[in-house]
């Protein structure tokens, strides 16, 4: 099976919109899980010059309110069992 589009969730079950760059910006993406291979996959869209943002070891997800999350507070498997 080809790799599947994913939508992830935040903890407090909004929509991922993006992912924080050192810049200031948040950056669309879009990410994919591959069964299969047991792969997951982030492309970003239009990133520009910056580079993500680390924050502590972990990059930043930003949900559709604007509440910024640690990557390590986003469950990749949940949001597929929900999607």
């Amino acid at each position: 099976m080809a790799a599947k589009i994913i939508k992830l969730l935040a903890p407090n079950d909004l929509p991922i919109v993006g992912i924080r760059m050192e810049d200031g910006t948040v950056c669309e993406f879009v990410y994919s899980y591959d069964n299969l291979n047991l792969v997951f996959d982030m492309v970003l869209k239009n990133k520009g010059s910056a580079n993500i943002l680390n924050r502590d070891g972990c990059n930043v997800f930003v949900d559709s309110a604007g509440n910024e999350w640690p990557a390590s507070d986003i469950d990749e498997y949940d949001s597929i069992l929900r999607s």
